[in-house]
């Protein structure tokens, strides 16, 4: 786990609003978001959204799966534990 990788991605507010869509999956069947949805929501251009997905999928935060022509995404809720427990330890002795 790169937690210096997490913190990048997580400090942009457009990703961590991303991510918050993604992790509370209101608008999907199933436990995955589709990006024509994010695209919806937050008005950025599909390209946009791709790159702050991009961010997001190399902090190891989210998962991907593509149907038919669409991308859905999955919140990888272990690697936000993970990351959340490594700051954590480090910072502990400050506490």
């Amino acid at each position: 786990m790169d937690v210096l990788k997490i913190a990048k991605a997580l400090s942009d507010p457009l990703r961590l609003e991303i991510l918050r869509r993604i992790a509370g999956k209101k608008c999907c069947e199933d436990k995955w978001l589709c990006v024509c949805h994010l695209v919806d929501d937050t008005g950025l251009l599909q390209s946009r959204v791709s790159y702050h997905i991009r961010e997001l999928k190399e902090a190891d935060l989210i998962r991907e799966e593509t149907r038919g022509r669409w991308n859905y995404y999955y919140f990888k809720e272990e690697t936000l534990k993970e990351y959340l427990s490594a700051l954590n330890d480090q910072f502990q002795l400050l506490l």
